[in-house]
Formats: structure tokens, C-alpha cells, sequence
């Protein structure tokens, strides 16, 4: 349990880097133990290094998602607060409990700057940085003009934020979805040489074969191109972001 919570608490790029170190570790010998052949588990166990790659990725993405869906659940709560009279500190506080549970770390930690003394307008703009879109600087800054100006009509503000956040989340899982299967269709088509190159390692002509200069040059160009595939298909896979003009 310890060693689960110190892996947690490892920022993104330290984890990354945990992954990398046990993938060489542990991929290599898995290659060689398959294959009996030194140099073409080097090719497939450098191929493997993707994977803790793919993996922190994917994990990012994750974590985006949920953050981007929780905001029009906390619009929601803090519309219902500020209709009932609540001050907007307190439903800041109220979101820690009662709000979406991908941000109630980061409005946790607002609530602790502003109980320590730190201005509302403060907390919350350097607050930005543990956010990572574009939905939380808009939030923020409505509820910092609210509270600085008592605007009156922070409600329907809001309201009609929470509205395009929904459309916009909507539109983007429509397209992820369309985009998924080309996805899934290109990492199966890069990986398939290598697993079809696993199994015919167990042929000795195979393992012979990949010993002489040109079956080295083939796993080296083969590695190589693998690469710029993976990176080509990241590029191409991947949607824009909202830009952090409030940030």
C-alpha cells in the first residue's frame, strides 16, 4: 500500500520515466526468453519501450476528460448555491464535498489558501495552474468578477457556460468516437509484425535469418519506421485543446 501511494504521488513526467526503466528492465529478458535470439529481442524490446509511453498518455487523457466533464457538474452546484442565497466562498467550500470528485482536490487547496488568509481573487487566479483547461480559467474569472463586482446575474452566466461546456464535451466524444476505431486500427497494424516476428522466432532458420547484416538492417528499419508511424499517429489522432487565453 505504501509503495502504491509513493507511485501516486509521482508527478507525470516521474512516472513516465518509472515506466520506462521497468519496461527495459522487464522487456528485454520476456524478448529473449521468447525469441533465444539477442538481437531480435533488442528490436522488439525497443518497440516495447512504447508502452509506458502510450500508457502515461493515456492516463493524461484520462484525467483531462474527467476534469473537462466535471465542470458543468460543478456550474451546476455553484448555480444552485448562488440561487439560494450562499455566498460564493462557501460554495466553493460546499463543491469539496458535494461537487464532482475530479476537482475537489484542486478546490480543496483553494479553500486552504483562502482560510489562510490569501485574497479570494488570488486564490483563485493562481489557482489556474492546477487546472488544465480552458473551462476552469472561465469559471474562475466569472466567480472572481462576481465577487469584486457583485454582478447580479452570475447565475445566468453561468447557466450559459454550463450549456456550451455540455455542447462542446457532446461534440468532442462524438468525434473521439468516430476517430477511435482508425486509432485502434493503426496501433493493431503496427504491432502485428512484431507479434507475427514473436512467433516466428521459434523456427531457427527464423533466428539465423535475422542474424546476418541484412536481417539486422531489416529489424533497424523495421524499428525505425515503427517509430515514426507511432508518432505520426499521435499527431494525427490527437484533437486541439481550448486555448488558455484566461490562464
Amino acid at each position: 500500500m505504501r509503495g502504491a501511494g509513493l507511485l501516486i504521488d509521482l508527478s507525470p513526467r516521474a512516472r513516465q520515466w518509472l515506466y520506462l526503466g521497468l519496461a527495459v528492465v522487464v522487456a528485454f529478458p520476456i524478448s529473449l526468453l521468447l525469441t533465444q535470439s539477442t538481437v531480435m529481442a533488442s528490436a522488439i524490446s525497443t518497440v516495447a519501450l512504447a508502452l509506458p509511453i502510450e500508457l502515461t498518455r493515456l492516463r493524461a487523457v484520462k484525467s483531462l476528460k474527467l476534469e473537462r466533464e466535471a465542470w458543468p457538474i460543478a456550474i451546476d452546484h455553484l448555480i444552485s448555491a448562488v440561487g439560494s442565497g450562499i455566498s460564493i466562498p462557501q460554495a466553493l467550500h460546499d463543491l469539496v464535498e458535494r461537487g464532482p470528485e475530479a476537482l475537489a482536490p484542486q478546490f480543496k487547496e483553494i479553500n486552504d489558501s483562502i482560510d489562510s488568509g490569501i485574497a479570494f481573487q488570488d486564490a483563485l487566479r493562481s489557482a489556474k495552474r492546477r487546472f488544465h483547461t480552458a473551462a476552469a480559467d472561465q469559471v474562475l474569472e466569472v466567480l472572481i468578477i462576481a465577487r469584486v463586482t457583485g454582478a447580479s446575474n452570475v447565475g445566468t452566466i453561468l447557466r450559459t457556460l454550463g450549456e456550451f461546456l455540455r455542447q462542446e464535451n457532446a461534440m468532442r466524444a462524438e468525434i473521439e468516437a468516430r476517430h477511435g476505431w482508425v486509432r485502434s486500427s493503426a496501433s493493431l497494424a503496427a504491432i502485428a509484425p512484431w507479434a507475427l516476428l514473436v512467433i516466428l522466432s521459434a523456427q531457427p532458420t527464423t533466428r539465423a535469418a535475422f542474424t546476418t547484416s541484412t536481417g539486422l538492417y531489416i529489424l533497424i528499419l523495421g524499428v525505425v519506421l515503427t517509430a515514426i508511424a507511432y508518432l505520426w499517429m499521435n499527431l494525427v489522432g490527437r484533437l486541439p485543446e481550448v486555448p488558455r487565453a484566461l490562464a
